[in-house]
């Protein structure tokens, strides 16, 4: 599964990697392949399909069963390819945690209406798409890429109960200046994932919408290559360990790798939904002799298992010798009343190496905040060295890769150029 969203460039390497028979597509591609492309596929629709005979053939558990891509932030996207015992684990963990395994459910209670945002071609998207298969249900679909006022629309009109988002769709739908004209009573679960859920969005959220303001939000931590989530929280978890994405799903084992003197470290896991490795690259050293997956983020756990994501590795600027966390400059000042998003990044610097830039949406019904101002708000929130030497005060949304990841390489650029 890919994304329809790719540059050319990116679609012909995703095809001539996989060496594909057929692309099955929305559109038409813009770009010559040698593949066989379905063009339209109506005509698979006007005969009633013939079932096929019941096959005793076993299949195996670890033969790979699709291969999903990365985003391709800091490059060409990688194909990760999953195993039939990765998407069941998945699974299995998904339904298990959120008690919706076959002999718990309330099959004359009335199914969920549930409204699917992420693509498709992520995992968190597709492992919301199979669950939903499982235990049945309404799902809604928007259209296009994600619009915060369609998003509300269809929660007031479809009765929407359950939408699961990353916190920069939760950030943009509270942001939306007609959000107190919507009627959201319907919305009963709020599932987000892609990031840490900040104290801050977390009172945002409970204030503006009142059905959740005792259950119903939750935070979930996973990634492509690890088949799907890692980890999970709960409301009277964020509420009880602020910022924290949670425990290990059950069959997920977690450790540090080299913390540090505070226990922040890299992240490893080791679980049966963990990739089979890169297509076309099997020198990645992703996965070790033991079948734990290096993840790239940075973290720590505490004594009862709960896991804080500080950052990622690649996502730490080195100024002057001084290690800056992006993610925790990027919280302080989302703590500023007038902010609505943030991203902090690195740029080459002649002398120190890197300085560390920052671009800032202010809300659309407040004054733009200043420099001065917001370097005042980090003091002493940030050590000094940690608060932004360039800033971009700006009102219109960050730039997203898809899933709504802010493209920091995007706005790096602007930076540099």
């Amino acid at each position: 599964m890919a994304n329809r969203w790719w540059s050319a460039q990116e679609i012909e390497h995703a095809v001539d990697l996989l060496a594909v028979r057929h692309v099955l597509a929305d559109t038409a591609l813009p770009v010559r392949t040698s593949t066989s492309p379905l063009a339209d596929l109506r005509a698979a629709f006007e005969h009633p399909p013939v079932r096929p005979p019941a096959s005793k053939t076993e299949l195996a558990l670890d033969a790979p069963a699709l291969i999903l891509f990365t985003s391709g932030s800091s490059g060409m996207p990688k194909a990760v390819e999953l195993s039939r015992r990765s998407v069941i684990a998945n699974q299995h963990n998904i339904l298990c945690r959120s008690g919706r395994l076959p002999h718990l459910l309330d099959v004359s209670s009335p199914q969920a209406v549930s409204l699917a945002t992420t693509p498709m071609f992520h995992v968190g998207g597709l492992s919301s798409l199979l669950t939903h298969f499982l235990t049945g249900g309404k799902i809604v679909m928007t259209e296009s890429r994600f619009d915060a006022g369609q998003v509300l629309g269809l929660i007031e009109r479809e009765g929407v109960q359950v939408w699961g988002a990353v916190p920069t769709m939760a950030v943009r739908v509270l942001a939306h200046p007609e959000f107190d004209s919507f009627d959201l009573s319907s919305l009963k679960s709020w599932p987000l994932g892609g990031a840490p859920v900040t104290t801050d969005l977390l009172d945002r959220i409970q204030a503006k919408v009142p059905s959740l303001r005792t259950r119903g939000l939750s935070n979930t931590c996973g990634m492509t290559e690890a088949g799907g989530f890692l980890t999970a929280a709960d409301s009277r978890d964020l509420t009880a360990h602020p910022g924290t994405v949670g425990r290990p799903y059950p069959v997920v084992e977690l450790r540090i790798a080299d913390p540090d003197d505070r226990g922040v470290g890299e992240v490893l896991a080791r679980a049966p939904t963990v990739m089979l490795g890169y297509v076309g690259m099997p020198e990645d050293q992703s996965i070790d002799d033991d079948g734990w997956l290096h993840t790239g983020d940075l973290g720590h756990l505490t004594d009862d298992g709960y896991l804080y994501i500080d950052g990622r590795s690649k996502d730490i600027v080195i100024r002057g010798g001084e290690n800056i966390a992006c993610p925790h400059v990027e919280a302080a000042i989302a703590t500023h009343p007038a902010v609505v998003e943030v991203a902090a990044m690195g740029v080459p610097h002649a002398d120190l190496g890197e300085e560390l830039v920052a671009v800032v949406v202010h809300r659309p019904d407040a004054p733009a905040p200043t420099e001065e101002e917001l370097r005042n708000h980090l003091d002493g929130a940030v050590s000094y060295f940690a608060i932004p030497s360039r800033w971009e005060i700006r009102s219109d949304p960050l730039p997203t890769l898809a899933g709504e990841k802010v493209d920091k390489k995007a706005l790096a650029s602007r930076f540099t150029t």
